[in-house]
């Protein structure tokens, strides 16, 4: 039985953290949506050239640049046992995904919603600033975070919560805590999927 999870949560939130100890525990391919598209822009393709402008400026990559992008990814996994964070932002790309998977067989399985405060998140965001600076992000300035907090969580996230809760395959976790016990629920819930 494949195990297709999804983890999303506002910019800063810890989805990549979680999302990379879920992959190694269930053995699933990790994607991140941000590092797929960072990648595409590094290697100067035609897509990564059309999302560095929305990516500089911390605003949304629009559905025809990232899904493809994303989709390409899963076809690499045969679209079966892997966790995606950072994604859906939007509830068209949430849908879009679930038709995706869908023609090819598969469920989505879960989606998980790390819920965590902004002062936290900007907590966070300084101790990180303070142990490195990642100079291949152009999206770490106060503004771009600021943005991305605003734009791309408050507006998007509530259709996408009421999309798949409707469906009984949301999971909210309080990620305000130290990474193992938020892990832990994480897994309870997984393990009650197979």
């Amino acid at each position: 039985m494949s195990l297709n999870l999804f983890i999303i949560g506002a910019s800063g939130c810890g989805k990549s953290t979680q999302a990379k100890l879920i992959a190694q525990k269930y053995q699933l391919k990790h994607f991140s949506m941000g590092q797929l598209l960072r990648d595409q822009i590094a290697s100067g393709s035609e897509s990564g050239l059309k999302a560095k402008n929305f990516v500089d400026q911390g605003i949304p990559v629009p559905d025809e640049i990232s899904i493809p992008i994303l989709t390409d990814a899963l076809n690499s996994t045969n679209n079966a046992d892997f966790i995606v964070d950072g994604f859906p932002r939007l509830i068209s790309q949430g849908k879009f995904i679930d038709n995706y998977l869908q023609q090819h067989g598969q469920p989505t399985d879960l989606v998980i919603h790390l819920l965590v405060d902004f002062l936290e998140i900007q907590k966070r965001r300084q101790k990180l600033g303070e142990k490195f600076q990642d100079e291949n992000r152009t999206d770490n300035t106060p503004e771009a975070i600021a943005n991305r907090q605003k734009i791309l969580y408050e507006q998007g996230i509530a259709p996408i919560l009421d999309h798949y809760r409707s469906l009984g395959k949301l999971f909210e976790v309080d990620g305000n805590r130290p990474i193992e016990p938020i892990f832990q629920d994480i897994c309870q819930k997984i393990d009650t999927l197979k």
